[in-house]
């Protein structure tokens, strides 16, 4: 347990923890290494005359990425401290389950939290692309990739404020993925093109860190299973869009589609509502649709604006669970893709509607260049809820809530000196304070007894660029 039933504590009041002079030094650093060596190399082929009625291009591509992770909480004076401040040794705070004391343990007998990760991802494929001209407006183009790749992990964590004893996990996966593109474009004129595309896109599995018990298991007996699972599948999505290139007389260029993907197998973040540490799992089908724009206006030579704007809607069109027997899915049809959030939250649903806009003046001061340009962005409040706030699903947690609309305008001039430019800035305008995101820190009770942590903007920020090129 965190917590000893019966034990005050005398130390700790309305202005903070005042230590005792035995421990007045008492410090608890935590340090990240990450070290990682990534190779890659491709080798292409090319067809020699890019003017042929048939052009072409073929190659291999290979990487090869490892990675050592080692997180760490430094803790040797954790025995010091309980002593001090309950009159116990560490061990009868930090037990299991069954009660029994969780100690340090070697190597890393100074560490009340590690996390060790050795990984290995790596990929050799072979693509090729043509196109061949059916007339000279009409081309085709087909794609193809073939990839193997592989994945092999193990993992150790462990320590007192793990509350169980150290916990390893290991595994590979090699999988095999053919990827298709085939795409049909027309050239209307110089100034206006027309095209379709279908593409296959793949995703490699992999794994996720080892979910601590003593945190979890509440949930994981809600959701039927006996741990999160230490490995996650590769998933894909099939896309089809068309769009336009349109050019008017060089004042309106406008570049718009619309699209619709199937997304399969999904790796999607669980994020249990108890304990907040989030998992990835498979769950499942989704279908996603929309439409964006993009806009550049030459009002006239010195003033231009530009506009994009964008409608997604990405959401489950299946139940999934991770077990038959459970009545309740761990996402329900309707449900919105959630994207990955800050640290250890769910995520949210993209924004259903976006919408850009910025100005720019160009001018001359003081026989200088000069220009001064806004910009505004919007994003719309999700109109679809995610499963962690779907009361039909086993994420539901009720102290979650739906972002409102958020806005975020900016300031820029400048001035050229030659070689050298001034710029001037001025960042979140109106000093908006809106959540961007949020999440909860580990909930060992029921309801809203938990720190929630909230991201937003920036605050207005002022500032001055110099750049001087030669």
């Amino acid at each position: 347990m965190p917590f000893l039933p019966g034990v005050t504590w005398p130390l700790l009041d309305a202005s903070g923890i005042h230590l005792p002079a035995s421990i007045a030094n008492y410090l608890s650093p935590a340090t990240i290494n990450n070290n990682q060596q990534n190779v890659t190399q491709e080798v292409r082929l090319l067809s020699n005359d890019r003017n042929a009625r048939f052009v072409w291009t073929t190659g291999v591509f290979f990487s090869s990425d490892r990675q050592t992770y080692l997180e760490q909480i430094h803790d040797p004076m954790l025995n010091a401290f309980w002593e001090a401040v309950a009159g116990v040794p560490y061990t009868d705070v930090f037990t299991d389950t069954s009660g029994n004391p969780v100690p340090y343990v070697a190597p890393f007998t100074n560490d009340s939290y590690f996390l060790n990760i050795h990984a290995r991802d790596q990929q050799l494929a072979w693509f090729g692309e043509g196109t061949y001209a059916i007339t000279d407006t009409l081309k085709a183009t087909v794609g193809l990739r073939e990839s193997h790749t592989e994945y092999s992990f193990n993992t150790l964590t462990g320590g007192p404020q793990l509350f169980q004893a150290p916990a390893a996990n290991s595994g590979d996966k090699k999988e095999n993925s053919f990827t298709p593109k085939v795409n049909l474009s027309y050239q209307m004129d110089p100034n206006n093109l027309y095209y379709a595309t279908y593409a296959k896109g793949f995703r490699p599995g992999g794994a996720n860190n080892p979910v601590p018990q003593a945190a979890c298991a509440a949930d994981f007996a809600n959701f039927g299973i006996t741990a999160s699972p230490a490995t996650y599948n590769s998933d894909t999505v099939d896309s089809y869009e068309i769009g336009a290139k349109n050019n008017f007389e060089n004042r309106v260029r406008i570049a718009s589609s619309i699209y619709y993907i199937r997304w399969h197998n999904i790796q999607q973040t669980v994020v249990p509502p108890i304990c907040q540490i989030s998992f990835i799992a498979n769950l499942g089908q989704a279908a996603a649709k929309g439409a964006d724009i993009q806009a550049e206006f030459a009002v006239t030579s010195a003033f231009n604006a530009e506009l994009s704007a964008g409608f997604t809607e990405a959401r489950y069109t299946q139940d999934s669970r991770f077990t038959p027997e459970q009545a309740t899915p761990i996402v329900a049809a309707g449900d919105a893709i959630a994207g990955q959030s800050s640290e250890t939250g769910g995520g949210k649903p993209a924004a259903p509607f976006t919408v850009s806009v910025g100005l720019e003046y160009k001018f001359s001061a003081f026989a200088h260049e000069s220009f001064v340009r806004a910009d505004d962005e919007f994003e719309a409040r999700s109109r679809w809820a995610p499963p962690t706030q779907d009361p039909n699903t086993l994420q539901y947690d009720p102290a979650n809530f739906t972002l409102a609309s958020t806005n975020f305008m900016s300031l820029r001039a400048g001035m050229n000196f030659g070689e050298l430019s001034v710029e001037t800035f001025i960042d979140n305008v109106t000093d908006t304070h809106a959540l961007t995101d949020y999440n909860f820190t580990i909930n060992y009770g029921a309801g809203n007894d938990r720190l929630m942590r909230d991201y937003s903007f920036r605050p207005r920020t002022f500032g001055v660029t110099f750049i001087y090129r030669r």
